[in-house]
């Protein structure tokens, strides 16, 4: 079981590349593209192309208002959810390592902890404190330095200090703090020494994503998601209604549909 913190450096290099990745996946996830669309097809209604122009603002406001509703996010983020089951107190191992991948966090120092760190950012941690209580005092490894090259902060060392005040013992966490994507996230845990089994704890929509990876570098995890955004409200009234949860749990399926294909066609799973 390890008994000291591992902190790795969390500087991250702003290349070309890196920059040109993150504007391309802002511009191609709502609500960018669907703003980019809207703004082309009014250009356009102002030229002579004004039944174009027409079609991109009708096109425009259609996929925004649906991406909106709770059907269609349920319908987009409810097959990336239900691949696999929540951990029940039956299926967690006694002994192992809890591998916790971050989710996102502010580099606003002035705010407290628990609005600098992401919903899935909090939502994992208190996973694996669920699971930590479960377990005989695991080993728990928090993976993410910056997802952001602009943006100067470690996520992990955040997620660590949420994990010390709600009373997880120091030296049962352990820290990869340079790694800026999930393939990063799976070689940097590859590189630790860690007990098995592996217990993987990530959002419920990512973790098909993230599980392929660490099978792909040989690497077997248990399954572990947490923070479900599909909400399978059949029975809602307002389901038809748009709302940020709506559109906020659209984008995230959209991003790993993405991320599922970039991935596979550069080899990473």
């Amino acid at each position: 079981m390890p008994s000291k913190i591992l902190v790795e450096g969390n500087a991250l290099d702003v290349t070309e590349m890196t920059v040109l990745y993150q504007i391309v996946k802002r511009i191609m996830l709502p609500p960018a593209f669907i703003l980019l669309m809207l703004m082309v097809g009014f250009g356009l209604s102002l030229w002579r192309f004004r039944r174009l122009g027409r079609l991109f603002l009708a096109v425009g406001i259609l996929l925004l208002y649906l991406l909106s509703i709770s059907p269609t996010a349920d319908l987009l983020v409810g097959p990336l959810e239900s691949r696999y089951q929540p951990l029940s107190p039956a299926r967690v191992p006694r002994t192992g390592t809890l591998v916790v991948l971050s989710g996102g966090a502010s580099a606003t120092i002035d705010l407290p902890l628990s609005s600098r760190l992401t919903s899935s950012s909090t939502k994992r941690v208190l996973e694996a404190v669920r699971l930590y209580g479960l377990m005989d005092q695991p080993a728990i490894v928090i993976s993410g330095g910056s997802g952001n090259p602009f943006i100067k902060v470690s996520e992990a060392a955040l997620m660590r200090e949420l994990l010390l005040s709600l009373r997880i013992p120091e030296r049962r966490i352990v820290m990869e703090g340079r790694s800026s994507n999930t393939f990063e996230n799976a070689t940097g845990v590859k590189r630790l020494t860690l007990k098995p089994p592996l217990i993987l704890v990530t959002s419920a929509s990512h973790m098909d994503r993230a599980l392929r990876v660490f099978q792909g570098l040989k690497m077997t995890p248990l399954p572990a998601p947490c923070d479900y955004k599909s909400r399978w409200s059949r029975d809602d009234p307002l389901r038809f209604l748009p709302s940020e949860g709506a559109l906020s749990a659209s984008t995230a399926a959209i991003y790993e549909y993405m991320g599922i294909f970039w991935y596979r066609l550069t080899g990473k799973i």
